[in-house]
């Protein structure tokens, strides 16, 4: 029973660990690649300057094969002073055209999208339009608003007409959408007032132009630039997940093969408390086949009946391991990301096969110790 509900719950959790990874970051589109200034010297420019980002790169990454669309991309921190709300929120600076590129689940649910070169309008997240806890206040479209934050030093003040309020989105792993506001790209240049630009986002035509992408990017940048992929995050987060399981697997396996030498012992005390049964049977013409059949069906039920009762233990416990580590998985507003084990029938039943299997094999020896007795030295065991 043990062995089998460690091995569903353990099972059912980091199934439901790769289902949550794959929709975080699918969020982000695993097409995208993030180039960022890693911060180190630049070899192409003057020792005591970083790597700077400008329109040279845009074109030039532009024009490698496999390359859909590129685009700067800002990311930075502000406070919105609107509806009656003074908000924290993430400035994210995008071209409007290539918002659901990078962003593939995002949807409007007021409002209409930003043009390219809007300067007056803005689009914001739900949790902006419509912040949890606060009844009955919230930012209507075409309502205005004022942005402030602080650049270099400096504090800058920008009003703007909410253009759009985007659909719910949820947590990913480095993006709180529904806690930001989409700005367009002469936007961020008039509020950074810089020619460079802090990242850009390159969209690959499909998957499996990923990787040869990055190797590109690599073989320019070097160690100037950080290059970041939702596809390589999830590959790298699966590959420890899967060791870790296997890992535990093992673990719970031997509480399985602990659970055999149980089951063993238990029968080897059944066959002693009841040799002169036993002798019975052979006398009454029972054959040695139909003893040993007696036993192995008996190890064998206790098997299913632990196996029952490790399906309905482990569906209970990967439920609360569920609960458990969803509130050390934080996301990016700071509030735990909730994820549901993934509990399959077939996860279910090849458990139940498993213990069948550990208490079939663990009354094989027994029952032919059983079936081997002899006949008369049985029935005088008192």
């Amino acid at each position: 029973m043990i062995g089998t509900a460690l091995i569903i719950s353990l099972i059912s959790n980091t199934e439901g660990l790769n289902i949550l990874i794959d929709e975080a970051l699918s969020k982000i589109g695993v097409n995208n690649i993030f180039v960022t200034p890693s911060g180190t010297v630049s070899a192409r420019a003057s020792p005591r300057e970083t790597l700077k980002l400008t329109d040279a790169d845009i074109i030039l990454l532009s024009n490698l094969p496999g390359v859909k669309a590129v685009s700067p991309f800002y990311l930075s921190k502000g406070k919105l002073i609107g509806g009656g709300l003074e908000q924290t929120v993430s400035i994210i600076g995008l071209d409007p055209t290539l918002t659901y590129q990078v962003l593939p689940d995002l949807e409007i649910y007021q409002g209409e999208d930003l043009s390219p070169n809007d300067m007056a309008m803005i689009a914001i997240g739900y949790n902006v339009a419509f912040p949890p806890g606060e009844v009955g206040k919230s930012i209507p479209p075409y309502s205005s608003v004022t942005l402030e934050l602080t650049v270099d030093g400096k504090r800058i003040t920008r009003s703007y007409v909410v253009g759009a309020i985007y659909k719910k989105f949820g947590s990913t792993p480095y993006l709180d959408v529904d806690k930001s506001i989409m700005i367009t790209i002469p936007q961020a240049r008039n509020i950074f007032k810089s020619t460079s630009y802090p990242s850009i986002v390159v969209i690959a035509e499909s998957t499996e132009f990923v990787d040869p992408i990055i190797e590109t990017l690599n073989n320019i940048y070097g160690k100037d630039a950080d290059i970041i992929s939702p596809l390589t995050i999830v590959r790298q987060v699966k590959i420890i997940l899967n060791n870790f399981t296997i890992f535990l697997l093992v673990v719970s396996s031997i509480a399985l093969v602990v659970a055999g030498i149980g089951i063993m012992n238990t029968m080897f005390m059944t066959i002693m408390e009841r040799t002169k049964e036993i002798g019975i049977l052979r006398a009454l013409g029972f054959s040695q086949k139909d003893v040993a059949k007696i036993f192995l069906t008996e190890s064998t039920l206790i098997g299913i009946i632990g196996g029952l009762l490790g399906i309905v233990l482990g569906s209970l416990l990967a439920m609360s391991l569920g609960g458990m580590f969803s509130s050390f998985i934080i996301g990016m507003s700071g509030n735990p990301i909730i994820y549901q084990p993934n509990i399959t029938p077939s996860v279910l039943m090849n458990s139940f096969l498993f213990a069948v299997i550990v208490g079939l094999l663990s009354g094989i020896y027994p029952a032919l110790r059983a079936a081997r007795l002899d006949p008369v030295q049985a029935l005088r065991t008192e």
